[in-house]
C-alpha cells in the first residue's frame, strides 16, 4: 500500500485542501514553460513584478544564452500563498547541464495566482545586485609548426577593424568608404552597424599590422571607424599556404548549432584547412566557470561550478618553410587558378602546398581533379615497357591520325616521319602514342598507374580528390587514355605522387602530419624506372621542358596540355611534373595554353628560389 499512500500524500500537498490550489498549480506550469521556452518576456507577464523579465533575460545572456529546462514540483497551498520548488537545468554553450533547485513562492491576488517574483527564484543564490554568469580562462591558440618545429602559423600583430556605432552619424556613408578601403560588403556592414548596440564596435576585417598601417590615413579619415590592436593565428604571410593552413574566425550561427553547445557565439574557431580539421588539439578546452556576477560591473562573487581545461596542443607537419616560401614564389605573379605541390620521394611527405588565386580557401592541389593530358604518358610508357615495347624503337609521329573515325593531333601540329620513341615523348606526340593504344589490354593503364599512386586512397586530414583511371570501353576511349584524356582524372597531388615513384623506385603515400605512419607501394621494375628516368631527363634538355634546362641539378620532367570542356578549339588545363634530388612536384596552371610554355616555367621558378 505504500505506493497509493504517496499518491494521496502528493495530492493533498498540490491541493493544500483548497480548490484554488488547481489555479496556482497552473500558474506556476505556465511560469515554468514560458521560462524553459526561452519566453522571459511572457514569464514576466507571470509574475508580480516589472523587472522580473528583464532579469530572466540578464542571466540568460550571462550563461551565454544557455537553454533551461524548468520542472515545478508539488506546491504547498496556504490561504492565499504557495511554495514550491522548481528544477531548473540550464544547457550552457561549451560547459554543458547546469541544474540545481530553486524555491518558487506564488500569491494570490483578487483571485488570480502569479509568481512572487525573487532572484531566489532563478538561483537559491542571486540576489538583487547579482546575476549568473560565466568565465572562461582560454589561452593563446597553439602553433603549427614546420617539419623542423618551427612556427608556421602563430600569434601576430593584428588591428582589429569596424564602425563604432554611437559615432557614426551617416551609417551609409560610413560603410560605403570602409567597403572601398578594405574592399568589402558596405551594405553587411551598414546592416550590421544598424543592428548593433549602441555603443557596440562592429568589425569589418581583420588586418596584419603592416597592412593597417598602409592604410591607416585612409582610414583615419573615415567618421566612426576604431581600430583595435590584438593578436590573431597567422601564417608569415597573407598568401603562405592559406588554402592549406586554413583560418580562424568567428563561429558562424550554424557552426553553434551544429556543435551541439560545445561552441559558444562569437567563439573563434578554425574555419579551413588544417585550422579547422585540428580545432580541438590547436584551440584546447579552456578552464570554465559558471559564477555570480554584480549586475551593475559583472565583477565575479562566487564560483557555483568548475569546468577544468585542455592546454592548446601545437601541430606539427610535414611541411618545409624553404620549399614552402620558394612554392609561393613561384606562383607570387600567377593571378589565374594554379596549384603547385612538393614532396620528399624518400617519404611521401608534403613539403609544400601553394594554391592561387591567393584570397580562395579552395585547395586545388589537393582536391582539384582534372584530366592530367599528357603527364600521363609516363604511366602509358610504364605500361608499354611491362607489354614487352622496345623503348628504342621508331614511332611516327604525324600530324593527325584518325582511330575509328576520331581525329588526334598534336597540340602544336608539330610532326617527325621517321621519330625515335624518345624523341616522341620528349616533345611529347599524341598521335605517336595514341598509335600504340591497340598493343595494350583495356585495363593495362589503371593497373600500372595504380604502382604510381593513381586510384589509390589517402589518409590526409584534409579533403582530397581521389584519382581515376578507368579501362577504355571502346578504340577511341582506350586511344584517348593513352595521352591522359577521356575519363582520366588526377589531383596535383597525385601526379607530384607520380614524379616522385620515379625518382625514388616505388610509390610512398602522402603524409602531412609528422605523426602519420610511412607506408609504401611495391618497388618498382628497375629497367623501367631506368628508361622513365631517362625520357623524363631528355623532356628538359631538349623537349618541351626546357623551360628548366638551365636550372641547377639534374632535373627531369614531364610536361601536360590537358583539353576540356566542349568549345572548339577545345579550352587547355597546363601541367607539369618533375623532380630533382629528393624533391618531385606538380605544377597546375587552369585554362593555361600549354605545359611547357606556361606550367614548366613555374616549375623552373621554384628550382630557382628553393636552391640547389
Amino acid at each position: 500500500m505504500l505506493v497509493p499512500l504517496l499518491a494521496v500524500a502528493a495530492f493533498f500537498l498540490v491541493r493544500g485542501g483548497d480548490d484554488s490550489a488547481a489555479k496556482a498549480t497552473a500558474a506556476e506550469r505556465a511560469f515554468a514553460a514560458a521560462w524553459s521556452r526561452g519566453d522571459d518576456a511572457r514569464a514576466g507577464t507571470l509574475t508580480d513584478d516589472p523587472a522580473a523579465a528583464k532579469a530572466l533575460k540578464a542571466n540568460r545572456a550571462g550563461l551565454d544564452g544557455a537553454k533551461v529546462s524548468v520542472k515545478p514540483g508539488p506546491l504547498t497551498v496556504k490561504d492565499d500563498r504557495a511554495t514550491g520548488r522548481l528544477r531548473v537545468t540550464w544547457q550552457v554553450p561549451a560547459i554543458g547541464a547546469y541544474s540545481y533547485t530553486s524555491t518558487v513562492t506564488l500569491i494570490k491576488a483578487k483571485d488570480e495566482w502569479v509568481v512572487h517574483y525573487s532572484p531566489r527564484t532563478i538561483h537559491p543564490r542571486l540576489t538583487a545586485a547579482t546575476r549568473l554568469g560565466t568565465d572562461s580562462s582560454r589561452g593563446s591558440r597553439a602553433d603549427i609548426l614546420d617539419r623542423d618545429g618551427k612556427p608556421l602559423v602563430q600569434e601576430r600583430a593584428v588591428v582589429r577593424v569596424g564602425l563604432q556605432h554611437d559615432k557614426v552619424t551617416d551609417v551609409a556613408a560610413s560603410a560605403s568608404a570602409l567597403g572601398k578601403a578594405l574592399d568589402i560588403d558596405a551594405k553587411a556592414l551598414a546592416k550590421a552597424v544598424r543592428g548593433a548596440g549602441p555603443k557596440q564596435f562592429v568589425e569589418a576585417q581583420t588586418l596584419r599590422k603592416a597592412d593597417y598601417q598602409d592604410k591607416q590615413a585612409q582610414l583615419d579619415e573615415i567618421p566612426g571607424v576604431l581600430a583595435v590592436e590584438g593578436t590573431a593565428p597567422l601564417a608569415p604571410t597573407r598568401t603562405f599556404g592559406r588554402a592549406l593552413l586554413g583560418g580562424v574566425g568567428p563561429a558562424t550561427a550554424e557552426q553553434v548549432k551544429a556543435s551541439g553547445g560545445k561552441i559558444a557565439p562569437g567563439k573563434q574557431v578554425g574555419q579551413w584547412g588544417l585550422e579547422k580539421a585540428f580545432d580541438d588539439r590547436l584551440a584546447g578546452a579552456p578552464a570554465r566557470r559558471i559564477l555570480i556576477r554584480t549586475t551593475d560591473s559583472g565583477a565575479p562573487v562566487r564560483t557555483l561550478e568548475k569546468l577544468p581545461g585542455k592546454a592548446p596542443k601545437a601541430l606539427r607537419t610535414t611541411l618545409s618553410t624553404r620549399a614552402q616560401t620558394a612554392a609561393e614564389q613561384a606562383l607570387s605573379e600567377q593571378k589565374a587558378e594554379a596549384a603547385m605541390v612538393v614532396v620528399q620521394p624518400s617519404t611521401g611527405d608534403l613539403l609544400a602546398v601553394a594554391n592561387r588565386p591567393e584570397d580562395s580557401t579552395f585547395d586545388r592541389a589537393l582536391a582539384g581533379a582534372y584530366a592530367p593530358g599528357s603527364t600521363l604518358k609516363v604511366i602509358t610508357t610504364a605500361a608499354l615497357l611491362r607489354d614487352g615495347f622496345d623503348p628504342a624503337s621508331s614511332v611516327a609521329c604525324p600530324k593527325t591520325l584518325v582511330v575509328d573515325g576520331k581525329t588526334f593531333k598534336n597540340f602544336e601540329g608539330e610532326e617527325s616521319g621517321a621519330a625515335t620513341f624518345a624523341g616522341d615523348f620528349a616533345i611529347s606526340c599524341n598521335t605517336a602514342f595514341v598509335s600504340l593504344a591497340s598493343r595494350l589490354p583495356a585495363a593495362a593503364l589503371g593497373t600500372v598507374a595504380k604502382d604510381y599512386g593513381l586510384g589509390r586512397t589517402y589518409d590526409l586530414p584534409l579533403g582530397t580528390a581521389r584519382s581515376h583511371v578507368p579501362p577504355g570501353t571502346d578504340k577511341v576511349s582506350r586511344a584517348a587514355a593513352m595521352i591522359g584524356q577521356d575519363k582520366i582524372t588526377a589531383t596535383p597531388l597525385a601526379m607530384a605522387g607520380v614524379a616522385a615513384a620515379v625518382q625514388d623506385g616505388r610509390w610512398r603515400r602522402p603524409r602531412l602530419v609528422s605523426s602519420d605512419p610511412s607506408t609504401a607501394g611495391p618497388a618498382l621494375p628497375q629497367s623501367e624506372l631506368a628508361t622513365l628516368r631517362s625520357l623524363m631527363r631528355q623532356v628538359v634538355t631538349s623537349g618541351t621542358g626546357t623551360a628548366l634546362a638551365s636550372v641547377p641539378g639534374e632535373v627531369a620532367g614531364k610536361t601536360g596540355t590537358a583539353e576540356f570542356g566542349g568549345a572548339d578549339p577545345p579550352e587547355t588545363h597546363a601541367w607539369f611534373i618533375a623532380y630533382r634530388g629528393d624533391l618531385a612536384l606538380a605544377v597546375l596552371v587552369e585554362k593555361g595554353r600549354s605545359g611547357g610554355s606556361v606550367a614548366a616555367p613555374l616549375a623552373a621558378r621554384f628550382f630557382s628560389a628553393y636552391g640547389a
